[in-house]
């Protein structure tokens, strides 16, 4: 009735995100469900300190039917019930499962595809994201007949379904259905790729060639060295002397 908590509405959104639900509503809708288990559950114990048949036989309905829902586990008893919280009741939609089965790659993607219509319980296609999966529908979730996501080069499937393909593993039996505890969410792990074979080297048989013969080799011939020719040496021209012309004199 108060306005405004702030732990409350704190712990509400960290759900939201862990369970990729649409919004708060969700959240109550889970708690409320849980609320009328423990409600009667509790006034269920307190019936059994009268030894009255019927509470005995209504708490067994009730832990029965808890039991198939996969909420307790076996042989649990009405404290167990009061124990629970409201994790155990969102792991149980079929929102979560698909997500945890490996059908979609997130918990929103997961949304989406039961609200097109593409996943379906029993052989019959369920567009509910909050629908309570029995134990027993567990391993029966699968993606409804005509689905393109059969196909499995389809872009929406999750990248682990190609790895299982080139393992070999059939289509029937993908996406594999891993026991996870229901309060616990992780990211689905992609199958191991089968190592490569390696093929022992055989050794190259070493063939020897023959031993060839000892090149000899011969000095070379020696070359005479011819002198070399002395050039004449050429005098100094000497200068021509010029007659000088001897001038007539004239009269003395």
């Amino acid at each position: 009735m108060h306005p405004w908590k702030e732990v409350r509405i704190k712990s509400e959104r960290e759900l939201i995100k862990k369970y990729g639900l649409k919004n708060h509503k969700e959240v109550w809708k889970a708690k409320t469900y849980l609320g009328k288990h423990r409600e009667q559950a509790r006034e269920l114990l307190a019936k059994l300190g009268t030894a009255t048949p019927q509470a005995k036989k209504e708490s067994d309905q009730l832990l029965l039917h808890l039991t198939r829902m996969g909420i307790v586990a076996m042989g649990a008893s009405l404290d167990d019930v009061l124990a629970l919280d409201t994790e155990v009741v969102l792991s149980r939609r079929l929102q979560t499962l698909v997500y945890l089965k490996g059908f979609s790659s997130t918990a929103y993607q997961a949304r989406q595809l039961i609200s097109h219509g593409h996943i379906a319980v029993d052989g019959r296609k369920v567009t509910v994201p909050g629908y309570m999966v029995a134990k027993d529908q567990e391993g029966h979730i699968q993606y409804t007949i005509r689905s393109p996501l059969n196909e499995l080069s389809h872009p929406a499937r999750p990248k682990g379904d190609m790895y299982k393909a080139e393992l070999g593993i059939p289509a029937s039996v993908m996406p594999a259905a891993a026991s996870v505890p229901p309060a616990v969410i992780s990211e689905p792990t992609p199958a191991p790729v089968a190592a490569p074979v390696v093929l022992p080297v055989q050794p190259v048989p070493v063939i020897e060639a023959p031993p060839q013969p000892p090149v000899v080799t011969l000095p070379a011939p020696a070359v005479e060295k011819k002198p070399a020719e002395e050039k004449p040496v050429k005098h100094a021209e000497k200068p021509k002397e010029h007659k000088k012309k001897e001038k007539k004199e004239e009269g003395a």
